[in-house]
């Protein structure tokens, strides 16, 4: 019994914490990028443009998706396409589950599977859409604050 509880114990002891729902390491610097998806996400939702390219950084590039007709989009742009995206949605919800967070100096990177809902306006009313995909977010830090650099 005792040599039951002793290796419990150190099972415990060398166990790392980990971020709740996840088998990701529990630290500052991840906890950093986990916060600014957690605003992307509130902002996405609320549909705020601004707040959106508030999280961006000025060296954002996406390289977009010809398959779903969506050019590539740099920081100039940014705005005005986040601006223009929102006045087509009546409602936006987004479910995430976070799979791996890799954090390498000043750079790091989300990877999550989403499930994106959203009403998109139409001349009858609205109608619900709903996508579902594997996706990756990156950021770099810009002044000390991680900032989002492709992936919005």
């Amino acid at each position: 019994m005792r040599t039951a509880l002793l290796l419990a114990a150190s099972a415990l002891a060398c166990s790392h914490a980990t971020l709740p729902g996840t088998n990701i390491p529990d630290s500052p610097q991840n906890r950093a990028v986990l916060d600014v998806f957690a605003h992307y996400r509130e902002a996405l939702e609320s549909r705020d443009a601004s707040a959106l390219f508030a999280l961006a950084a000025p060296t954002y590039y996406d390289a977009g998706d010809a398959a779903h007709s969506v050019a590539p989009t740099d920081y100039a742009a940014l705005q005005k396409k986040l601006q223009s995206d929102f006045t087509k949605v009546n409602g936006i919800k987004l479910e995430a589950t976070v799979k791996d967070i890799q954090v390498k100096g000043d750079e790091a990177r989300l990877d999550y599977f989403q499930v994106l809902r959203y009403a998109v306006k139409t001349p009858t009313g609205e109608t619900w859409k709903s996508e579902s995909d594997d996706a990756r977010m990156k950021f770099v830090k810009v002044d000390g604050q991680w900032k989002i650099v492709s992936g919005l």
